[in-house]
């Protein structure tokens, strides 16, 4: 990583072999960015593909812009930017922006900018652009699939005032995931049956389960199902940015949706997931300033009583926000599904250190492991402290798989006379980014949460193991690192399970639904939590993995062994 300093004398005193990129969303590109620089905005999933090569990044500029792009190949340095990263283990997409360039045999420097656009700006703002690009106007930026234009973006997004110009752009037409992702289609995945599970007990499952289930279809109905959800998120991409005056509750079957926070960029881990705007999470009063934005979801099911807040996994900028949304919504449950990091790449950012938060106190009380099979003996004391040096967690190798459970204490030093709360986080690192869990384990994770969650609505132990959720229980709060992904399939399994408890006892007065078996509890499910955040339940993959996971459960009950 470069100074500012080496970065200025770079480009005044070697401005014809030097090429710089910003990786910013557009429109803080378009407000402010270093003299000379080019505008990236590219989803990291694109960026991970080894197939998204520097061909593909010039198609997705125009005008100077693009005519600059190509002439990377002469350039001795190459500089990239992004809001204010300095450490080198949190630039990942900018080292993959780099990899672009050598891969494809360029001898040059690739350097990455530390401290950003922020620390850069402070130090020499003589050499700060500020307001419309003059290299491309948006209009004749070429996205990466469509090519639309944005009317007028209102004054306040997100919850945050946003300057007006003349010209407004928005970013996000390039970064609809589905653009590219569906250009071959979502794939086929057969899907697993659990060894217990008979095809006489196979026969007997519910209408939707079954054929799902059926090994002669070969994972056709569940791709045809998940395309099908693909398709109409795109359309509600589409639709949000051609037209984000109006959303209405997502009651309605025919709101209209808008997405929030495209320009809040040091408050979003990605580039490619925000809030829809009528489901976002809005801090109260007490939050950052004038600005009620973080990038978190309401997630509900319609045949549930299950409550969840979906949100990224904390950034050090977000910490304060994080907990101050643990505060005001009561909760007293936390899931991390994901490791602090993968390879090079930090996943989760250590938002539970005992440390004073704004006005939010958090302190460690302990930590322990839960082992995933349940005849193993958990590795460490229930009460051991946590006052000594932290390891970060990575995925952990398979001969160790277990769980960690965090009880934190929360207290608000503003008002001294509101009891000190109880708050507990379980940490489940076994799950990869884009990848899958084994079903059996996210069973266990699934009980563990429930009992949890049990304790902290005050009902008896067990509660969850047969009786569906009651009516208005507190939010859990579920994360892995860009809340969407595993996040949208831990909600989507747990959310069935309740569903299929509630069949099972159909109580009088229930609704229709709870009656029949031919609709499809996961699809449904999905498509629901896809109308309150972007990508629940992202891969084709994980959508699977939902109907293993049900099928792997169902294959455990009673009524199930019966025909076995």
């Amino acid at each position: 990583m470069i100074s500012s300093q080496t970065c200025k004398d770079l480009l005044l005193c070697h401005a014809s072999v030097t090429l710089i990129l910003d990786v910013r969303p557009y429109p803080q590109f378009s407000e402010g960015r270093i003299k000379g620089s080019l505008n990236l905005c590219i989803p990291t999933t694109l960026l991970k593909r080894p197939s998204f090569n520097t061909e593909k990044i010039k198609d997705t500029l125009a005008g100077d812009e693009k005519r600059k792009f190509t002439t990377w190949p002469n350039r001795t340095n190459i500089i990239v930017y992004d809001a204010g990263t300095s450490l080198l283990k949190d630039a990942s997409m900018l080292v993959n922006v780099l990899k672009k360039f050598t891969n494809e045999g360029w001898k040059g420097e690739p350097l990455i900018l530390r401290g950003g656009f922020l620390q850069f700006s402070a130090q020499f703002p003589d050499l700060i652009e500020k307001g419309k690009d003059p290299g491309a106007a948006p209009s004749t930026r070429q996205p990466l699939s469509i090519g639309l234009t944005l009317p007028g973006a209102p004054s306040i997004s997100g919850g945050c005032f946003i300057p007006q110009s003349t010209h407004s752009a928005n970013p996000m037409y390039s970064n609809i995931r589905q653009n590219t992702e569906l250009v071959d289609g979502v794939g086929q995945i057969p899907v697993k049956l659990p060894r217990s599970l008979t095809e006489q007990a196979r026969r007997s499952l519910p209408l939707w389960l079954s054929n799902a289930s059926d090994s002669r279809d070969r994972g056709k109905l569940l791709s045809a199902k998940f395309l099908n959800i693909e398709k109409a998120e795109k359309a509600r991409m589409e639709e949000a940015l051609s037209d984000p005056k109006t959303y209405s509750s997502n009651n309605n079957p025919k709101a209209s949706y808008r997405i929030a926070g495209i320009e809040k960029g040091s408050k979003n881990r990605y580039n490619n997931i925000y809030p829809w705007e009528h489901c976002r999470v809005k801090l109260g009063a007490e939050g950052q300033g004038s600005c009620d934005y973080i990038n978190a979801s309401y997630v509900k099911a319609t045949r549930s009583n299950k409550l969840y807040i979906a949100t990224q996994a904390p950034l050090p900028s977000t910490f304060n926000d994080f907990w101050h949304v643990v505060w005001e919504q009561d909760s007293r449950l936390i899931l991390m599904l994901t490791a602090e990091s993968e390879g090079p790449q930090v996943k989760c950012h250590p938002y539970w250190k005992s440390a004073t938060y704004g006005p939010l106190q958090v302190t460690m009380m302990s930590e322990y492991k839960v082992p995933l099979e349940a005849k193993q003996t958990s590795p460490l004391s229930p009460n051991k402290r946590t006052h000594s040096r932290r390891e970060s967690t990575g995925p952990h190798p398979p001969d160790n798989l277990y769980m960690i459970i965090r009880h934190l204490t929360l207290i608000h030093t503003s008002k001294p006379f509101e009891p000190m709360r109880e708050v507990t986080q379980l940490q489940y690192s076994n799950w990869p980014d884009f990848g899958t869990a084994q079903p059996g384990h996210l069973l266990r994770v699934i009980e563990e949460a429930n009992k949890l969650s049990d304790a902290s609505n005050g009902r008896r132990p067990g509660f969850s193991l047969s009786e569906p959720e009651s009516p208005n229980p507190r939010k859990i709060i579920v994360h892995c690192s860009a809340g969407c992904g595993r996040t949208g399939t831990f909600c989507t399994v747990d959310s069935v399970l309740d569903m299929l408890k509630r069949q099972k006892k159909r109580a009088r007065g229930e609704a229709d639904w709870v009656y029949r078996d031919d609709i499809d509890l996961i699809a449904s499910t999905v498509e629901d939590f896809r109308c309150q955040r972007l990508s629940m339940v992202q891969s084709l993959k994980q959508f699977v993995l939902c109907y293993e996971t049900i099928l792997e459960w169902l294959a455990s009950q009673p009524e199930y062994k019966d025909h076995n």
